[in-house]
């Protein structure tokens, strides 16, 4: 069987579901296969933090109009809202003091509320934490976090309103490539879905798609834990903003009054990336990884803050979740045109940066096959490595 489209999304994660949605939008014809449903992969895990600050101008650019998209989730889709605004909260020792100031100085000219912090000035705003070792903090007060499920299945719903072609729980087993063009793919049932081009952005699945056509990437996939801690109530006072300490490598964000997600970070995107904080494990097989986390993890992510935010140190365990981060060589996305082969895009390598610039990429993803190259993906193109 074969039936045709003009493009075909691989991926119904955040970055899937948004360029099905612009391409749609554009009228193209457009379909959207997932193996499971929408979010049911990394988006879905994700934390969602939603900021701006990056030292990238094109990270920061893309999680700009990330945000912009999410909040106009009413308007888009009549649904929502998904974010929820409580600000994001950085802070970061003297090593990256300069840096940062820059990055900053830089994002309010790209529009968006962004404040330098003395030391003081941070213990005012954040009674309950320490001070140790605090040289600079930044406050963004327009962002906080998203519903990520929520989101991109109201982004998928949106697309499908346009006019795309939604295939859940529809396993892509292969690309198909005729002479140096992808055209189409086929499915685990033997059908095939023609189309002129193909958007490849099954996050921790593309490097298996990517070699269905003797294509790869250099993408390894990590196993991220997430602590859930027990906040009885007073998440937010313990935790009142969307959190992200470069000291102790850690990341935390409310949900609601009840709990506190939290977990390690190693500072690959924004900075320097802080080996000393390790590399989760490595995951082979994205079909099979432990998603739960033992009790074990969630203590050694908790231990992290306990010398800046002693509260955290009475919150109780519950079980906590793990998700996968498809990362590349140098902690960016790979975004882009395949190199070698024609009418095959990826949105790959996300790094962790996923969820915040997704709505973003997608959008550009979209753009960059119906109009051509996109400025903010410059920096994320495959051609920077060996593909093949």
């Amino acid at each position: 069987m074969r039936t045709g489209s003009d493009v075909i999304v691989v991926g119904a994660g955040i970055v899937g579901s948004s360029a099905t949605y612009y391409l749609a939008a554009s009228g193209v014809t457009v379909a959207l296969v997932e193996q499971t449903h929408p979010a049911g992969g990394p988006s879905g895990k994700s934390s969602a933090l939603l900021h701006a600050f990056y030292l990238l101008p094109e990270l920061s650019q893309l999680a700009i109009r990330g945000r912009e998209i999410l909040v106009s989730l009413p308007e888009i889709s009549g649904e929502g809202p998904f974010v929820t605004e409580i600000g994001m909260m950085w802070v970061c020792g003297n090593d990256n003091e300069a840096s940062w100031k820059a990055a900053a100085e830089r994002i309010r000219g790209e529009g968006a509320l962004i404040e330098t912090l003395s030391p003081q000035a941070f213990a005012n705003a954040a009674p309950g934490f320490a001070l140790a070792n605090v040289a600079l903090a930044l406050w963004e007060p327009e962002y906080g976090y998203a519903d990520a499920f929520g989101a991109t299945n109201a982004i998928a719903r949106a697309a499908k309103a346009r006019g795309a072609r939604i295939m859940q729980n529809t396993l892509v087993e292969r690309l198909v490539k005729e002479g140096d063009r992808i055209s189409g793919v086929a499915l685990a049932d033997g059908t095939v879905l023609k189309a002129d081009a193909v958007v490849l952005a099954a996050g921790p699945w593309t490097r298996r798609l990517l070699a269905t056509v003797g294509l790869d990437l250099p993408l390894h996939v990590e196993r991220h834990p997430m602590a859930v801690l027990d906040a009885a109530g007073k998440a937010r006072q313990v935790m009142p903003f969307a959190w992200c300490d470069d000291i102790s490598c850690n990341y935390a964000r409310p949900d609601g009054d009840g709990v506190i997600l939290a977990g390690s970070w190693a500072g690959g995107g924004t900075g320097v990336r802080h080996e000393q904080a390790g590399r989760p494990r490595f995951v082979d097989n994205p079909d099979d990884y432990m998603e739960g986390v033992e009790e074990s993890e969630s203590v050694e992510i908790l231990e992290t803050f306990a010398a800046r935010v002693p509260a955290m140190a009475e919150l109780g365990i519950r079980p906590g979740y793990a998700g996968l981060y498809d990362m590349s060589p140098d902690d960016l996305p790979v975004i882009g045109a395949m190199p070698g082969v024609d009418g095959l895009f990826v949105s790959a390598g996300s790094s962790g940066h996923g969820f915040k610039t997704g709505p973003a990429v997608g959008e550009a993803v979209a753009r960059l096959v119906t109009e051509g190259a996109q400025p903010a993906l410059a920096p994320f193109s495959p051609s920077r490595f060996k593909v093949a």
